[in-house]
């Protein structure tokens, strides 16, 4: 009959007495723990190199509110043009840290007031607004076509 081992072998006692893991010289370190996984790795990149490179070095960039409908809107007109953009979405509540973060890129006049915020090869192009403008009057496509967004 195969015989069972208790609990009490595994887990050294921490008021000095004896185990059976212990006392048989296996000893066991159950003190490291692995980091948590990140929520999501692109966040996670913006994060950590900061998001004024990530504008300086991607054609085009859209800084983003989760879950927005203009954000979404954007996104869906520049995928639709053949571009893949660099998106960069932000909690509601890290949504006035980002607009500060984005205020100090240099050609942004001040930064976008709102978001979403489209970058065209570094600098500031605007909103929704500014983009469905520059879509309308024709000047988009040649724009990201100067950035190496789109192939000629």
């Amino acid at each position: 009959m195969p015989q069972t081992t208790s609990h009490r072998n595994f887990f050294p006692t921490s008021s000095g007495g004896s185990s059976a893991a212990a006392a048989s010289g296996s000893s066991r370190s159950t003190s490291r723990k692995s980091p948590p996984p990140p929520r999501d790795q692109s966040r996670r990149k913006v994060r950590k190199t900061g998001i004024l490179k990530v504008v300086a070095e991607n054609p085009i960039v859209i800084v983003a509110v989760r879950g927005c409908f203009m954000c979404v809107t954007v996104n869906g007109l520049v995928q639709r043009l053949g571009v893949n953009p660099k998106m960069v979405e932000v909690e509601e509540v890290e949504k006035s840290a980002m607009l500060m973060k984005l205020s100090k890129i240099e050609g942004s006049d001040g930064g976008p007031w709102e978001l979403p915020a489209v970058y065209v090869g570094g600098k500031l192009l605007g909103g929704v607004d500014k983009v469905m403008e520059a879509h309308v009057k024709g000047e988009f496509v040649p724009m990201l076509r100067a950035v190496g967004a789109l192939w000629p």
